[in-house]
């Protein structure tokens, strides 16, 4: 019984240690980077790319990823211009865009019951927000408004020749609700790590989804030193783990203060729907897009109940992360192949931005930006922001670019 004993424990060291060999480190992958040198009839229009102004003007060079993109000048007096191209890797490809003065026009004031939504018209970006007046040539157009914590809204309007349309669009807002976040720590030659990341990958996508679990995975230096993932963002990595003291993978820790066991899933849904049932505080909208080699983050928080809360000691995370990372071979000795929700770098740093000032009704926006790494694949990248008290570590509120 002695001897049977003994070999229960140590099978069990065994799993808990992770104690593997050494995973293969994949190939690095090729710069996946095109230019498009940008020219028109007219000097010094604004360069926008997909929906997002470049801060470049014509003539300019625009370096991005290989794909499709749409470029579109403006330039004040002149309709807008835009067109698709395919960006293709290592090459520079020039593109002439015909710009036509506007000799027609009507005006278009655009109002809604949320003031500062975004206004676009016929899939472009204005630059205007509400209420403001937006030109247009006669004819039939689509006006859109795009506004955090509203569902966007469009409407046909018919403009003629030197009139004034008034047009008012009524956004429905989106009722607040509570996102708990998970985040995981992990590694490639990890055993147990694998049922871990088959349980959050199924609790996030399948039972609660997006709208109510978000997750990011830290990945580790143990059981092995060379886990790709972790000599990616040293840095990063090693901050989450020391702020939550991680001594072993897998660990998963639920807004920050309830610590599950990691491989029993009812263990893990108990802590998400208890932080379900959280007292609502903060509400966030997340978005992201890309400007040539640059990933531009948008966060906005707005205070609903700030009861409680000492927002010197509380910060916004902003986290970087890709999903759907597929090797042709396991990059450590759990067999692993695809892995979700992985860490790829904290915005603008691992400390977070104070919260400290906001007032208790107060709506702020964050922006950050980072370059693009040639190895992430842009399609399968998103954001995870969460708000989080420094000192106890509770996670109020997290929100994410995910559908």
């Amino acid at each position: 019984m002695v001897k049977q004993l003994a070999i229960v424990i140590l099978l069990s060291l065994i799993a808990i240690s992770c104690k593997t060999n050494p995973p293969t480190s994949p190939e690095d992958s090729t710069p996946q980077l095109g230019k498009a040198f940008i020219t028109a009839n007219i000097s010094d229009a604004e360069i926008w790319l997909d929906n997002t102004n470049t801060g470049q003007v014509t003539p300019d060079t625009i370096e991005t990823t290989v794909g499709s993109h749409t470029f579109t000048l403006k330039k004040a007096d002149y309709l807008d211009a835009s067109q698709i191209v395919d960006i293709v890797q290592d090459s520079i490809l020039s593109l002439n865009i015909t710009m036509t003065e506007i000799t027609e026009t009507g005006r278009i004031f655009v109002n809604s019951n949320a003031d500062g939504a975004q206004i676009f018209i016929d899939q472009v970006n204005t630059g205007k927000v509400t209420p403001d007046t937006i030109l247009a040539t006669p004819g039939m157009h689509e006006i859109e408004l795009m506004r955090a914590f509203y569902n966007s809204s469009t409407q046909q309007v018919e403009v003629f020749k030197d009139s004034l349309i008034n047009l008012d669009i009524v956004l429905q807002e989106i009722p607040p609700s509570n996102v708990v976040l998970i985040e995981d720590f992990a590694n490639v030659s990890c055993v147990p790590c694998v049922t871990s990341n088959k349980i959050i990958e199924s609790l996030t996508n399948v039972r609660y989804g997006h709208s109510k679990l978000v997750a990011i995975k830290y990945p580790t230096n143990f059981p092995s030193p060379n886990d790709p993932f972790y000599l990616a963002n040293t840095t990063d990595c090693n901050s989450r783990i020391s702020y939550y003291n991680v001594f072993f993978a897998p660990t998963t820790v639920v807004d920050g203060i309830e610590r599950p066991i990691s491989t029993d899933s009812l263990s893990v849904m108990a802590a998400v729907d208890l932080r379900l049932t959280k007292l609502l505080q903060f509400r966030m909208d997340v978005s992201s897009s890309v400007v040539g080699t640059e990933y531009l983050i948008t966060v906005t928080v707005k205070v609903l109940n700030g009861a409680g809360i000492d927002f010197s000691n509380t910060v916004l995370q902003t986290v970087v992360t890709e999903t759907d990372i597929e090797f042709a071979t396991p990059p450590g000795s759990n067999g692993e192949t695809k892995f979700y929700d992985v860490m790829r770098v904290m915005l603008p740093s691992n400390a977070g931005q104070s919260l400290s000032g906001m007032s208790q009704t107060e709506e702020v926006v964050f922006q950050n930006q980072t370059s693009i790494n040639s190895n992430w694949v842009v399609e399968n990248l998103h954001v995870v922001a969460f708000i989080q008290n420094t000192i106890t570590k509770e996670v109020y509120q997290s929100s994410s670019t995910f559908d």
